[in-house]
């Protein structure tokens, strides 16, 4: 009996020091990764249109992040007081970016433009808006800021093979 007990002892301490000789995963930090950004796409609520007849549009402006382009497009959301429906709404016109008080790249809405790099913009777009069915039409002046932190593109360096 006193070998079968001496045997057991020694299987589990056998077992049992690796155990307390390895650090446990939950008792040191994660080792540091490279943050790279998912493309997915940014808005925030840059202001709401108002019409006659008390038409409204409620509208953001957007851009992609994760990527190093800058293509801004505007969301909308119409109405009007004679309904409680909500309309979706087509938007176009013409956005600029400025940083630092500086405009650094413009373009038509929806579309792209020459991204300037990482920073906080303030995006102006003069838009159109338009409900479906048409029943409400608005146009103005809308502001957002908005923070992009995807890095320039980089020009690929060295020769390149053509053909």
């Amino acid at each position: 009996m006193r070998t079968r007990l001496a045997t057991l002892r020694t299987l589990m301490g056998t077992a049992v020091l690796p155990l307390a000789l390895v650090t446990p995963a939950w008792g040191r930090p994660d080792p540091p990764r490279s943050v790279q950004e998912v493309p997915a796409t940014l808005c925030a609520p840059a202001g709401v249109l108002r019409g006659a007849g008390h038409q409204w549009a409620s509208v953001s402006l957007c851009t992609g992040v994760g990527t190093p382009v800058m293509a801004v497009f505007a969301a909308a959301l119409c109405g009007y007081p004679a309904t409680k429906v909500r309309y979706a709404c087509r938007t176009w016109g013409t956005w600029t970016a400025a940083r630092d008080g500086a405009t650094v790249a413009s373009g038509t809405l929806p579309g792209p433009g020459e991204y300037p790099g990482p920073g906080t913009y303030e995006v102006r777009a003069e838009v159109r808006v338009r409900s479906a069915p048409p029943r409400v039409e608005l146009n103005g002046t809308v502001r957002a800021t908005l923070t992009l932190t995807a890095p320039t593109a980089t020009a690929p360096s060295g020769p390149r093979a053509l053909g």
